[in-house]
């Protein structure tokens, strides 16, 4: 190398002292800039403390370890999302445990709530809309919403309990039974029962805020079909008024006009006396709602019985009748 572009020493920040080299020099220039401290760029107590490691057989490549043993790998993120999708209605510490039953990802509850809530994962209930509160949507087809709601019939000595399933789009009776008690575990049965009959629909379900519809028993039915619940408001039975004005017509006509002259002295009888009404509003009672159909022609959109009835019917109804039909 050439003295006259070689000055020094200097101190470097990463080298130390030495010599500097004259890079704008036109004059011959020697260094090709292949040294070690080039190549490496490591300051000269390094690169002699290295040597002598060396020579003592410990110079070996550090292992770097992760600081926490529970720290989340990569291919575990991606076991728990793609868990987590499979299972959209379970809540995080369930999904933590039924991932270890099934030996899919070992996590905390804790953790899993982490990773699902950065994916946005997390099963949370639908809060209302802004503006909307909870306000029931209005159907469009049959067994889109179904309103569920119990009524006190008293038979001889003691109360029971009617529970009604009513489909919101026909006002038809889709199942009903009349129980011995408000428990959350007969209302329970009553309603899986009902959606049983009805394979492949998932009716969003309309119903207060009564003890038996916050219940675990309750919330299991809701779980495993899957479907969505809309509570009404507080203290505000107006959002559930299509079932509330059907019970209207259970007192008026059901035990009123229709069976008022017959004596109901057990359960047995009732249940029978109401089988009747039932399928009486269900199959032959017109609704005024319906322009005039039955409810069973809304609900199971038969056009043909309704020509067929000889029932005179305003020309407008027709295209809703054809339109229930074909939904269905």
């Amino acid at each position: 190398m050439s003295s006259s572009i070689v000055y020094g020493s200097v101190p470097s920040w990463r080298l130390g002292r030495s010599l500097g080299i004259d890079l704008l020099s036109t004059r011959g220039k020697t260094c090709s800039f292949d040294c070690v401290y080039c190549q490496l760029g490591l300051t000269r107590s390094v690169y002699y403390e290295w040597l002598e490691k060396a020579e003592t057989g410990s110079l070996a490549d550090r292992v770097v370890v992760p600081r926490a043993p529970s720290t989340v790998l990569p291919e575990e993120i991606d076991a728990a999302v793609n868990y987590a999708k499979a299972h959209p209605r379970e809540g995080y510490r369930r999904l933590a445990w039924m991932m270890i039953d099934e030996d899919v990802v070992y996590l905390t509850p804790s953790t899993v709530y982490r990773v699902l809530d950065r994916y946005d994962l997390l099963y949370r209930w639908k809060r209302p809309e802004p503006g909307q509160g909870r306000r029931v949507p209005e159907a469009t087809y049959p067994d889109e919403v179904w309103h569920v709601d119990l009524m006190y019939l008293w038979v001889k000595g003691r109360w029971y309990f009617l529970v009604s399933i009513l489909d919101s789009y026909s006002r038809y009776i889709v199942y009903w039974e009349l129980a011995l008690s408000m428990r959350a575990q007969e209302i329970a049965e009553i309603t899986a029962v009902a959606l049983e009959q009805a394979p492949g629909k998932k009716p969003r379900i309309v119903r207060d805020n009564g003890s038996q519809f916050v219940a675990k028993e309750w919330r299991e039915v809701m779980r495993h079909f899957e479907l969505e619940e809309i509570p009404i408001r507080i203290r505000h039975p107006e959002s559930n008024g299509r079932i509330e004005r059907y019970h209207r017509s259970v007192r008026e006509e059901a035990f009123g006009e229709a069976f008022g002259d017959t004596d109901v002295d057990n359960f047995y009888r009732a249940r029978d006396l109401l089988g009747k009404w039932v399928r009486y509003y269900n199959e032959e009672r017109l609704h005024s709602a319906l322009k005039y159909l039955r409810a069973v022609d809304y609900y199971r959109g038969n056009l043909t019985r309704t020509e067929e009835s000889c029932i005179i019917l305003p020309p407008l109804i027709y295209p809703k009748t054809t339109e229930a039909l074909h939904l269905r």
